[in-house]
C-alpha cells in the first residue's frame, strides 16, 4: 500500500490547497462565489416578494401574520430561546417536526394578536427606548 503526501487538513484551508479551491460550487463549501449567488438570490428574493405586495393587495392581506412576524423579529427570537428553555426540548417525546410546527405556529399567533394593539413587539419598543435614551446624550 503506497501512502501519497500526508496532508493534514489543518493546512490546507477553507478553499482547498489551491487558490481554484474559491470556484468549488459543492454543497455547503461557503467559497466566495457560492456567497455572492446566495445574497444573489436572495436579493431576487426579497424584490419578487416586495414588487408581489406592491401589485396584489389582496396578498398584504394573507402576508399580515407573516408581516407581524417580521415586525417584532427580536421578540420572536428570544421568544423561541425561552420556550426552549422551557420546554427543555431534549426531554420531549414528540417528534421534532412538532414541535418546530408548534413553535411557528404559537409566534405567528401571538404576533398577529400583540400587531393589533402595537405598532412594534416588545423588546424592539424596549431597544427603541434605550436608543431614544442614547441619542439625548452628546
Amino acid at each position: 500500500m503506497s501512502s501519497g503526501p500526508s496532508v493534514s487538513p489543518d493546512s490546507i484551508g477553507i478553499f482547498g490547497d489551491s487558490p481554484a479551491g474559491m470556484l468549488a460550487s459543492a454543497p455547503h463549501s461557503e467559497a466566495t462565489l457560492s456567497i455572492v449567488a446566495a445574497t444573489g438570490v436572495a436579493i431576487l428574493v426579497i424584490t419578487a416578494c416586495l414588487a408581489a405586495m406592491d401589485s396584489f393587495p389582496r396578498l398584504r392581506r394573507l402576508a399580515r401574520p407573516v408581516i407581524a412576524v417580521g415586525s417584532m423579529s427580536l421578540t420572536a427570537y428570544v421568544y423561541h430561546i425561552v420556550a426552549i428553555w422551557l420546554l427543555d426540548t431534549e426531554e420531549l417525546t414528540v417528534p421534532p417536526l412538532y414541535t418546530l410546527l408548534g413553535f411557528i405556529m404559537s409566534v405567528t399567533v401571538l404576533a398577529t394578536i400583540w400587531s393589533r394593539f402595537f405598532q412594534r413587539g416588545p423588546l424592539e419598543w424596549l431597544m427603541g427606548r434605550a436608543t431614544g435614551i442614547a441619542r439625548r446624550i452628546r
